[in-house]
């Protein structure tokens, strides 16, 4: 990408995020003089208005919260999984180097019984 497109794709961001923030100021701005009355869970009183910007405020504060609480159980979700597979992975190898051990003391034993019978045929017991 040549220098040129990087700075307009730069600038066109920046320009979207001013207009964005300014949206965002303006509805705030436009409902500064509006008032609700609101129960949350009796922490606010539902006889008392409570202004709208901090209602949405706070609803923002409490959808960025819950966000990072979601994607922090999608990780820890997603950990889990990996530990899952990398210890069903740690058990097979494990489970693989034992049978590769049992089948290494089988072919020693089959190989010390040939010995042994080579040994009998030919009348020299041990060779």
């Amino acid at each position: 990408m040549s220098l040129a497109m990087k700075r307009l794709t730069v600038y066109l961001r920046a320009l979207v995020v001013l207009l964005v923030l300014g949206a965002v100021g303006l509805v705030l701005f436009k409902n500064r003089s509006y008032s609700v009355q609101l129960w949350f869970f009796n922490l606010t009183d539902a006889s008392k208005p409570v202004n709208v910007v901090w209602v949405m405020v706070w609803t923002a504060g409490f959808t960025r919260a819950a966000w990072w609480v979601i994607s922090f159980a999608r990780g820890m979700v997603r950990d889990y999984r990996e530990l899952k597979r990398q210890r069903a992975l740690a058990e097979a190898e494990r489970s693989h180097q034992q049978r590769a051990a049992e089948l290494d003391e089988r072919e020693r034993r089959i190989a010390e019984q040939l010995k042994r019978a080579a040994g009998i045929e030919t009348g020299k017991p041990g060779e």
